[in-house]
């Protein structure tokens, strides 16, 4: 029986439309953008991921730009994501215009993730992108990290330190030329696209602010996404399954420090997490049980795994096992074996 190939994930076509017309405003040819994109075309409408990269690779090769993603978002205003724009503008700090962003990320573009973590007085930002490596994945993280540490000061009126920046890819320009426009020289060719900013950061006003206006868009979007139980409740479990999983050698984290990293009250985290299906332990569980098997048939020992899980004790974390699999570590080892 012939299996049906997977879904490449879509995109919103209105990023690669942005794209191209930037682009060609500096000078590219619309022409260059006909084989990928095709004509122009409805920007609510969804495009392959990878028709969107093929668009980033055309009007950085067009322009002769080496950091063209830099270069796009500095010149990008809040409508070129829509209502998630606007909503994201009306937001009363810069960490809950982020954390709104983010919660709708998953629409914006299905394949990619971007992630906000705050521990320890310090916002860690994650970029990952879709597929097989290739050129637009460079330009693309160029983007994200720009919207951070460009955006932010300009948003708040005030600079930004950067802690850390690191880029899964190499350098694409000279390094002073990253931190002329970045604040900060790159680490290249790291584990993945990762930049930390003081955490305090997220704290800041913004002048825009509009509690009725972040209403309204938040209604609007519920509503154009089919609805909380497919967007805000499937998007927060991944969220929290991430935040458990950085956190678990500490323990799993407390509902209330959840909440507080993803800017939701614990009351209505709780909810949203219930209209997934799905509650704080439940996803605690799954993630150790994912992690506890991946680590064993690394061949780590049972004691350095329930370490690693955030046990309060060896024992408790082989009862945890056997309730998993039905036998022992010494078991599951042997069986694989």
């Amino acid at each position: 029986m012939r299996t049906q190939p997977a879904r490449e994930p879509t995109c919103w076509a209105r990023g690669a439309l942005d794209i191209m017309e930037y682009a060609v405003a500096r000078g590219a040819r619309r022409e260059d953008f006909t084989a990928c994109l095709g004509h122009p075309r409805d920007p609510e409408q969804r495009i392959p991921v990878s028709r969107y990269y093929e668009v980033v690779e055309a009007a950085a090769a067009a322009l002769g730009d080496p950091l063209f993603g830099i270069s796009y978002i500095e010149q990008v205003q809040p409508a070129s994501i829509d209502a998630v724009g606007f909503l994201a503008m009306a937001s009363r700090t810069l960490g809950e215009a982020l954390a709104r962003i983010i919660r709708h990320h998953r629409w914006i573009t299905e394949g990619e993730r971007f992630g906000l973590d705050v521990a320890a007085g310090v916002a860690c930002f994650s970029y990952v992108p879709w597929g097989p490596r290739r050129v637009a994945h460079a330009h693309v993280a160029n983007m994200y990290a720009a919207d951070c540490l460009v955006l932010a000061p300009r948003i708040t009126g005030a600079p930004v330190q950067v802690l850390s920046l690191c880029l899964a890819h190499e350098a694409l320009a000279p390094p002073q030329d990253y931190a002329r426009r970045l604040g900060a020289v790159p680490e290249f060719g790291a584990a993945r696209n990762e930049w930390r900013l003081p955490a305090d950061v997220l704290d800041r006003p913004l002048p825009g602010a509009d509690p009725g206006l972040v209403e309204f868009f938040s209604r609007y979007l519920e509503e154009r996404h089919g609805g909380s139980a497919q967007l805000a409740a499937g998007g927060i479990a991944d969220q929290v399954r991430r935040l458990v999983c950085e956190g678990l050698p500490e323990g799993v984290p407390a509902l209330e420090q959840l909440a507080s990293q993803l800017y939701v009250s614990p009351r209505s985290l709780q909810r949203r997490l219930a209209e997934a299906g799905t509650s704080v332990s439940a996803l605690a569980d799954e993630v150790r049980r994912v992690r506890a098997l991946a680590c064993l048939e690394l061949g780590m020992a049972a004691a350095e795994v329930s370490l690693l899980l955030g046990y309060s004790e060896p024992a408790v974390f082989h009862r945890a096992f056997r309730r998993w699999t039905g036998v022992s570590t010494a078991q599951w080892r042997s069986a694989r074996a």
